[in-house]
């Protein structure tokens, strides 16, 4: 297993035109955002108004959640929701989507490619899962935390707001043993 933290000083800000976006991980590495060559990119957004428009992001699917104040997200023609803190919204990148939010609103996006396998969830102090071989796999949370990997892979003690990422060879067990706060894990199978 190939593991690496990428710290808060690492993440890439930018403006766009609702607010800022820091790009905590794109995944080729060397891939650019805007050209769309890109299997998968964790980013988080704060802004400036109270409504906004998501950019057409066909071919791909997109996770979305709030980690502070309010969210709610309306896909055209489709339904409306309301997003309570950690609640999380997966929806197709070409549908229309608007949203409207508090000014103190801060989300987590995890946007990867059509038709590759992918998950999010969310985990607390406590919860188990088991990781499978051939995933990429990341975890994310607003405050410190600990976790323990299988028998033998030990216990990993996460600063907050940093992006934890590990390569998985074989299935593993994960647990979340401390934690004040929900962490953000997600899951991009790696076929090559």
């Amino acid at each position: 297993m190939r593991e690496k933290t990428i710290t808060k000083d690492d993440f890439i800000t930018t403006k766009w035109a609702g607010g800022e976006t820091i790009q905590l991980a794109i995944y080729p590495e060397d891939a650019v955002f805007a050209d769309r060559d890109f299997l998968w990119r964790i980013s988080s957004a704060t802004f400036t108004g109270t409504e906004s428009t998501f950019s057409d992001f066909s071919g791909y699917q997109r996770y979305l959640l709030p980690l502070e104040g309010g969210l709610s997200v309306s896909h055209k023609g489709l339904y409306s929701r309301k997003l309570e803190k950690y609640d999380v919204e997966y929806f197709d990148g070409s549908w229309e989507t608007t949203s409207e939010n508090s000014l103190d609103c801060r989300d987590y996006n995890f946007i990867v490619r059509s038709c590759r396998r992918s998950k999010l969830q969310v985990l607390h102090e406590g919860d188990e899962i088991r990781l499978k071989s051939n995933e990429i796999v990341t975890l994310f949370s607003a405050q410190d935390y600990e976790i323990e990997l299988g028998i033998e892979g030990g216990t990993r003690s996460i600063k907050g707001f940093n992006l934890y990422i590990m390569e998985i060879e074989q299935d593993i067990k994960l647990r979340m043993t401390s934690a004040s706060e929900p962490a953000i894990l997600t899951e991009f199978q790696n076929d090559k």
